[in-house]
C-alpha cells in the first residue's frame, strides 16, 4: 500500500522440500480472489477472499478510525474490520456480499525452492501478478521470503503457490525487503515478505472461536 510496509532481514532458516511443482500459470478464479482494499483516509492496499464475504488484508493497511471498503471494479464495499493482529500483520475485514470465490489456503508452508505468485495492486494500479520462487522462511517470525517482485500497494495480497496440482494461498503479502543504509531504506530487488499460511490459519482459528463465544 502506500503507507509501505519495510521489511528488514534478520536471521532465516531453510526449510526441506514439500510439494512437488505442478502447476502452470494460476488460473483466473484464483487470480480473481485478490482485491482492492481502500479507506476514508485515503490508502490503498489488496486483499484475499479467503471465506464467503470475509477477506484477509495486512493489518498495516487498517486504521479502524476510517471506513474501509473492498473496491470490486468500479464499486466500493463497505468492509467491517472483524479481527486485527497487529504482531502477525493481520486483519479480517467482513463485507456484506461478495460474489467471488474465494482461494483456499495451503495446507503447509512453502520450502525448496517451489514457485510462486505475487498479486495485488501496486500503487492503487491495476492488478498485477509477479512470479519467483521461495527463498528463505524467517527464524525470527516465520515470515516468508520469496524472489516474486512487488510494490507499495500490494501490501494484503496474494502469494500464490501450487499444491498437489491446485492454486492455493501460501501466503499473504507484507512488503518489500529492503537494508539499512544510513538514514536510509534501499529496497531489494526482487525480494518480498510475507505472512505464512500457517500464521493466517491460526489467526483465522483465533477469529472463529472469538465469533463462537
Amino acid at each position: 500500500m502506500t503507507r509501505s510496509w519495510i521489511a528488514v532481514l534478520a536471521s532465516l532458516l531453510l526449510v526441506p522440500t514439500a510439494y512437488a511443482e505442478s502447476c502452470g500459470w494460476p488460473a483466473q478464479d484464483a487470480l480473481e480472489s485478490v482485491v482492492r482494499v481502500t479507506s476514508d483516509d485515503g490508502s490503498h492496499a489488496s486483499g484475499v477472499v479467503i471465506g464467503d464475504n470475509r477477506v484477509l488484508t495486512a493489518a498495516h493497511a487498517i486504521d479502524e478510525q476510517y471506513q474501509s471498503y473492498v473496491r470490486i471494479g468500479d464499486r466500493l464495499y463497505p468492509a467491517h474490520v472483524a479481527l486485527v493482529d497487529r504482531s502477525k500483520d493481520l486483519a479480517i475485514l467482513e463485507v456484506a456480499k461478495l460474489d467471488i470465490l474465494p482461494i483456499r489456503l495451503g495446507d503447509g508452508d512453502l520450502s525448496g525452492s517451489a514457485k510462486v505468485w505475487a498479486v495485488g495492486f501496486p500503487r492503487a494500479e491495476s492488478k498485477t501478478t509477479s512470479t519467483g520462487s521461495f527463498k528463505v522462511k524467517a527464524a525470527t517470525d516465520g515470515a516468508l521470503h520469496t524472489t516474486a517482485p512487488i510494490d507499495s500497494g500490494q501490501s494484503g495480497g496474494g502469494l500464490i503457490s501450487c499444491e498437489q496440482g491446485e492454486h492455493v494461498l501460501a501466503g499473504m503479502l507484507r512488503g518489500f525487503a529492503a537494508y539499512v543504509n544510513g538514514d536510509e531504506y534501499i529496497k531489494i530487488r526482487n525480494h518480498s515478505v510475507s505472512v505464512a499460511s500457517t500464521d493466517i490459519r491460526n489467526f483465522i482459528g483465533e477469529w472463529e472461536r472469538t465469533r463462537n463465544n
